[in-house]
């Protein structure tokens, strides 16, 4: 397969994002790896809808998709249908509120061409502050000024670099700054998980495991997070949100036998998140450091040396049985059988 122009579908979920969708799809269309951009329309309560609508109109590589009686399905929902419909080789993914910068695909054309083996390719993301007040909640959040990896990791060692448990490496990239061959998808019932909040950020996790991503561009944004008073990971009130990634992470391993490493990984971190949610001085501990307490739990001399992969896994079990006793301790029968888990 040739990494050629015109051979890039972008898909953009759209949900209240009138003011800003246009802008969106223009940052993609003017780049000529795009051959189509697909907006799917995930319910909005604002005039969305409407300017989608005219955006097709004016333009033939612009289509659009809505869901079943205009329902909101959510974001992963709406790029599953985007996926389904897809025509390009290569399919890519935009927020409504996002937009793309000139060099969003620059690394790309040349690993894919050099690196045929290689099912997608992951750059930095930068941010765009369209008002005081969202600046002021993202500063709050601390999410720094780019998303992205302190280094690249090679396929093999990305998983362990975005759980913070690499020796060298660590960091996040987002979703809109992938790119992936479409291929990877067929024969797959389902693209995105159904989870609400933080389904980019287990879909990234899981192709971590079953694809091999490459670093593209990561030490400067290749597309820009628009940050207004809105943004749904400043204003999620759902406190369980991060506690049901886990358990979407960690079921979805045992579901498909993955290494009995990664499933032991991700019970530990589904452990912790509900010791987080039962006492915030504990959880204050062990996340405020991510990469800190990760450290303290998974500490390793070289993961991926194969010798060492038994020390590995007795120091997991011991931290699993710390972790039970502490969760029974704190929080007795309130959360210790509660979803039926055997820790």
């Amino acid at each position: 397969m040739t990494f050629l122009n015109n051979n890039i579908s972008v898909i953009i979920p759209v949900f209240n994002a009138a003011e800003f969708v246009k802008k969106a799809v223009e940052s993609a269309l003017v780049l000529p790896e795009v051959n189509e951009v697909l907006l799917i329309e995930d319910g909005s309560t604002d005039n969305s809808l409407a300017i989608c609508k005219q955006l097709e109109i004016e333009n033939d590589k612009i289509r659009l998709f809505t869901h079943l009686d205009n329902a909101n399905r959510g974001a992963g929902a709406s790029r599953n249908v985007g996926i389904e419909n897809a025509k390009g080789d290569f399919i890519a993914f935009l927020d409504a509120d996002d937009f793309y910068l000139p060099n969003r695909f620059e690394a790309e054309r040349n690993i894919f061409e050099t690196q045929p083996e290689v099912d997608g390719v992951y750059g930095a993301l930068g941010f765009h502050y369209y008002s005081e007040q969202g600046k002021e909640k993202y500063d709050q959040a601390s999410f720094g000024t780019l998303t992205t990896l302190n280094g690249k990791p090679s396929p093999n060692e990305l998983f362990m670099a975005l759980a913070w448990l690499h020796p060298k490496i660590n960091g996040h990239f987002s979703i809109v700054a992938l790119t992936l061959k479409r291929k990877i998808f067929d024969n797959k019932a389902e693209k995105f998980n159904h989870l609400k909040m933080h389904e980019d950020t287990v879909f990234i996790m899981q192709l971590s495991l079953s694809c091999r991503l490459e670093a593209g561009i990561i030490d400067q944004p290749v597309a820009l997070r628009g940050v207004h008073d809105h943004n749904r990971i400043v204003n999620n009130k759902n406190s369980e949100s991060r506690l049901q990634m886990w358990r979407e992470l960690y079921e979805w391993a045992k579901t498909c036998k993955k290494n009995k490493q990664i499933i032991k990984i991700f019970q530990a971190f589904l452990i912790t998140e509900k010791i987080r949610l039962s006492n915030r001085v504990l959880g204050f501990f062990l996340f405020s450091n991510y990469s800190l307490s990760n450290r303290f739990f998974f500490k390793k001399p070289d993961f991926f040396n194969p010798s060492c992969r038994r020390v590995f896994e007795k120091k997991m079990a011991a931290f699993i049985i710390k972790a039970k006793d502490i969760l029974v301790w704190r929080t007795s029968k309130a959360l210790r059988l509660k979803d039926g888990y055997d820790f």
